[in-house]
């Protein structure tokens, strides 16, 4: 069976919940401004909830939308005290909904706008907002990070795996987010930065790294290597490891 890299998120659903950072509070602060007063957003790719429930704590209602079976389960438990959130399986491209309130007012999409149809994606979004309305995605990037324990990190990916993301030295920068055509009813798109830092433990670093996509298709005996070889990295550095993110956010208003 082949797996999609795509979806292999959901072999380790319950461990991405968990392990996966989240999002800084400035972020969130200023989707809640764009959605509006009781604002409905739809979060595509919304994975285990991670972005979701943040903004569903702030009073904003909608749907989230993940493929993956297991993760839309892992979602729906977080949101459950949230009545006015439900979470749709199934692909974006896919997504024909109901709208008896109307288009949403803000449509996100956090780590997951890289892996939808890139013809069709910022069409499909404009479909579903009003004039007026909102798309903003967002990613965590690792920022420049000149740390001793970045530089053994990315010391052990170089011998090991050198084609392999680092997520540090080969993820700065801004993600590639693509343009809207000039059909798709989008205006000026923006970029915007929130800087922040998360720290981790040396369990907590090697669950992150057993959720990235690219790691999950290792074989098993090449991700145990790399993991062990990542624990006497942070372990040598006292166990700790204090990570700094950029978050980028790009916006777009639907004309």
């Amino acid at each position: 069976m082949v797996r999609e890299q795509r979806l292999v998120f959901g072999e380790v659903a319950e461990l991405y919940d968990k392990a996966r950072p989240t999002y800084p509070r400035a972020l969130i602060d200023h989707l809640t401004e764009l959605a509006g007063p009781r604002g409905r957003v739809l979060d595509v790719g919304c994975g285990t909830g991670k972005a979701t429930v943040l903004l569903a704590a702030r009073g904003l209602s909608g749907v989230g939308l993940e493929p993956d079976v297991e993760m839309a389960t892992v979602a729906r438990r977080n949101l459950g005290q949230f009545p006015s959130w439900s979470v749709a399986t199934g692909d974006f491209e896919d997504y024909h909904a109901e709208l008896p309130e109307g288009p949403f007012d803000l449509l996100t999409s956090a780590q997951a706008w890289h892996w939808l149809d890139p013809r069709r994606r910022f069409q499909l979004a404009a479909g579903l907002l009003r004039s007026g309305g909102w798309l903003a995605l967002f990613w965590n990037r690792t920022a420049d990070d000149a740390s001793a324990v970045r530089r053994d990190v990315d010391a052990v990916y170089t011998e090991l795996f050198p084609g392999l993301s680092h997520h540090g030295t080969l993820t700065t920068g801004r993600p590639p987010a693509g343009l809207p055509p000039p059909d798709a009813g989008f205006g000026v798109a923006a970029w915007q930065v929130f800087p922040w830092v998360r720290r981790y433990t040396t369990t907590e670093w090697t669950d992150l790294a057993q959720t990235h996509s690219d790691h999950r298709m290792l074989g098993a005996d090449q991700r145990r290597l790399l993991l062990d070889r990542l624990s006497a990295v942070i372990d040598a550095h006292g166990g700790i490891y204090d990570h700094p993110y950029n978050c980028w956010l790009w916006t777009a208003r639907r004309l």
